[in-house]
């Protein structure tokens, strides 16, 4: 006997929020029924900056990660590398994510693996972190208004 399908994307967005939430329990998590955000620190290194990072989910096909704090900036003269135009950072080609694999194992260590490289890059101006660029797919952008509204509602659980 066949079990019927749940509702993925909403158990998805709850079991990526709870995981996260038992390794980063100081972390700001937001979760609606279509939505979800996860702002917290890394720090990549002992030697590192701390980095306030902020990790969107909902109906989109990949976590939209930006670093919030401190800004990441350029090298003279140069793009930041594997960033798209909205800020948001490229850490996977379009086949090593999906939505049965949790961030917590996957887009975090990613985030911080990239961290380092930004900071060898600024320091260097080399880019050791491999990876395509420009890469194949582009982040896929939110229509107005949908999930937003949602986000702002009572209804939002913080976790």
């Amino acid at each position: 006997m066949a079990v019927p399908a749940r509702d993925s994307v909403a158990n998805s967005l709850a079991q990526q929020a709870f995981a996260l939430r038992g390794s980063f329990p100081d972390a700001k998590v937001r979760l609606t029924p279509t939505r979800f955000v996860w702002t917290g620190t890394l720090q990549p290194s002992p030697g590192s900056r701390i980095y306030t990072v902020r990790i969107e989910l909902s109906n989109r096909r990949f976590p939209r990660i930006e670093v919030v704090r401190p800004a990441l900036e350029p090298r003279p003269g140069e793009p930041l590398p594997h960033v798209f135009d909205d800020g948001s950072l490229c850490l996977h080609l379009e086949d090593e994510w999906t939505s049965d694999m949790l961030m917590v194992d996957t887009t975090l260590p990613w985030t911080a693996e990239w961290l380092i490289n930004y900071e060898i890059w600024k320091a260097t101006g080399l880019w050791y972190g491999g990876g395509q660029w420009p890469p194949v797919r582009t982040p896929v952008r939110e229509q107005e208004g949908s999930d937003m509204e949602q986000s702002r509602s009572p209804s939002a659980a913080k976790i």
